[in-house]
């Protein structure tokens, strides 16, 4: 069936006017009143007041579309947040969100379409992925796994219902682990698209807090699948050795397969592989989501140093010129880009060249009687690891880090990223800060919790955060 059998035209329309991000949030705010509702609907006057709260805390900027706002003899800046309520509740109704019937008592009581609920349930559930969040509301890695163990490690007969909820909850484990892995690529995408130190710093606070606390971290440790996936594996292969319980589940199958045994014994004998094939490879699965968050934290390090480098280099006035011309591109003055930066790469020309000016004779080829490899500890190369390995020790090892962190942690629970830093923000102190961020949760015990405050300051502002002794579940 077509989906727009279903789903009326003009159902989408509220998700693409210019205010849709106040309906978006009204709907959210009327959803969860409804929930909490009777289950025969909620009354109208409680589902104006729940938009009017909303409306009271979080005040437009501007006005709804003219077109909906159908009160006569009122100027838009003269309406009340109980006018715009029933503004939005009409706009629900007229794109077919929400119906308003009137009971035997007269009073009018809301519902939600049928459909509407799957569309809310789904952004509510996309919104919980790509913010903080409860750890309950992320990534539940584990609860697929361990019903997939408990169906499987109780026998009751219902083969076909188990092999069924069996491979339904290993797909959404494996939805799971793509949803992370996509959101992993967002940030690693981040990296290229953000030049300024304080936007990468803010999105390595947001990495930490929304990835690896709420769902990288719990996959490696609370959430790993590794003590359950050998009982799995081996349960569902006693299945598939059993003649017995692959002749029960295969005859679930036979209304689907044309009454065929042989097609239906094959379509059950797939669906158990596909699930072992799964829980085979999630140790692979693993180590490329491990491979992409070493990715993520290593090169964001990486551009946070090269731009609070100051050295006059060749890089670094190469990327001058790029950010100079990528700046000028953008705001469509490619030609004057152009014309600016080409005497920088004038190359003399000559309309006439002599045989004799570009002219080297061929030099004596000799035969070298001994040609090894000399190995030279002293090579530059060598001593410049040296040098990077003996700083990263000094400065910003585990244990240098930890050390750092108890002093403040002696007398206090916590410590903001803002009291680190202070006024001085030099270079030293802003990779410290990188560093706490990146040991964070895994390699020592503190978390991080985002806080709603700047730090100003005169090289950039930045988002303020706390830093928290011992792990917060």
């Amino acid at each position: 069936m077509n989906i727009f059998d279903i789903v009326p035209k003009q159902f989408f329309s509220i998700l693409s006017s210019k205010n849709h991000r106040v309906y978006v949030a009204c709907l959210m705010e009327l959803f969860k009143v409804y929930e909490q509702g009777s289950i025969l609907g909620l009354d109208k006057n409680i589902a104006r007041q729940a938009i009017i709260d909303y409306l009271d805390i979080n005040p437009l900027e501007e006005e709804l579309e003219e077109d909906e706002a159908d009160l006569e003899g009122e100027e838009g800046s003269q309406l009340t947040n109980r006018d715009r309520a029933n503004q939005i509740l009409r706009r629900f109704e007229e794109c077919e969100w929400i119906d308003i019937d009137v009971n035997n008592d007269y009073e009018e009581i809301l519902n939600f379409r049928d459909y509407a609920i799957t569309i809310i349930e789904a952004l509510k559930e996309i919104a919980s992925d790509s913010y903080y969040g409860e750890a309950s509301e992320a990534h539940e890695f584990r609860g697929y796994i361990y019903t997939v163990y408990s169906l499987l490690s109780n026998d009751h007969g219902e083969y076909a219902l188990t092999i069924d909820q069996v491979y339904k909850n290993t797909i959404a484990f494996v939805r799971e682990i793509r949803k992370l892995d996509s959101r992993l690529k967002y940030y690693i995408r981040t990296i290229v698209d953000n030049s300024e130190i304080k936007d990468l710093i803010n999105l390595l606070v947001n990495y930490k807090v929304e990835l690896v606390d709420h769902a990288y971290r719990r996959l490696k440790t609370s959430d790993n699948i590794n003590k359950y996936r050998v009982d799995i594996v081996r349960k569902l292969e006693e299945y598939q050795q059993n003649p017995l319980v692959m002749e029960m589940i295969a005859n679930e199958y036979l209304i689907k397969n044309q009454n065929n045994p042989q097609i239906a014994l094959i379509k059950a004998n797939k669906k158990i592989d596909d699930i072992i094939d799964i829980f085979n490879s999630i140790s692979y699965i693993i180590d490329e989501i491990d491979n992409k968050n070493k990715v993520y934290v290593n090169t964001t390090i990486a551009k946070i140093k090269f731009l609070l480098s100051d050295d006059e280099n060749v890089i670094t006035k190469l990327s001058r010129i790029l950010k100079y011309t990528g700046n000028s591109i953008r705001k469509n003055r490619t030609h004057r880009a152009l014309n600016d930066i080409a005497p920088l790469f004038n190359i003399n020309s000559y309309q006439q060249l002599s045989s004799r000016s570009v002219y080297t004779p061929r030099g004596i080829y000799k035969h070298a009687e001994a040609q090894y490899l000399v190995e030279n500890n002293g090579a530059p190369d060598r001593r410049l690891q040296e040098d990077f390995y003996s700083e990263f020790e000094t400065n910003y090892s585990e244990d240098v880090i930890a050390k750092y962190l108890r002093t403040y942690f002696r007398h206090n629970k916590s410590i903001k990223a803002s009291e680190i830093l202070r006024d001085d923000m030099t270079d030293e102190s802003i990779v410290r800060l990188l560093y706490i961020l990146v040991y964070a949760g895994e390699e020592l015990d503190y978390s991080i919790n985002p806080l709603y405050e700047k730090i100003n300051n005169k090289r950039f502002d930045l988002d303020d955060f706390e830093i928290i002794r011992g792990y917060q579940e």
